[in-house]
């Protein structure tokens, strides 16, 4: 896993990233006459920035800044639930990428280590076991 892989994939994206000092936040995006922009805190640790550049894109990709009904609180949690489910879901394929996930895989260990909310288990959970089955049928393990 590797910061400068994981910003040319965002870049692939058509979105720019910017590193600067953010003191109320790790990062934002925005939408700036039609180019995307991810903001991310210089200050944050490679992992850290690499969770919040996932989270972002997410964002980005799903035009949320664009969608109004971002502004209603209800449906602010639904956008931000579904930026982090995907932010998990795209750090867990780096992780499975550099160690498959195999039987072994202790995704409470995992979710502990990586800061993911208690709320997320099934959904780790879940994707264990597709990465799992994936990796055997493939012979990867």
């Amino acid at each position: 896993m590797n910061l400068s892989e994981v910003i040319k994939g965002i870049e692939r994206h058509n979105i720019t990233i910017i590193f600067t000092s953010l003191p109320d936040s790790k990062g934002r995006h925005d939408e700036i006459n039609g180019q995307k922009y991810i903001f991310i805190d210089n200050e944050l640790t490679e992992v850290e920035m690499i969770n919040v550049l996932l989270h972002e894109k997410s964002h980005c990709i799903t035009n949320d800044i664009n969608n109004h009904l971002s502004y209603i609180d209800t449906y602010q949690h639904h956008i931000e639930n579904d930026a982090e489910k995907n932010r998990i879901a795209d750090f867990m394929d780096l992780i499975n990428k550099e160690y498959p996930i195999d039987i072994d895989f202790d995704y409470l260990k995992y979710m502990k280590n990586a800061m993911i909310p208690d709320k997320y288990e099934s959904f780790v959970k879940n994707l264990a076991q597709e990465y799992y089955l994936q990796n055997s049928q493939k012979h990867i393990l």
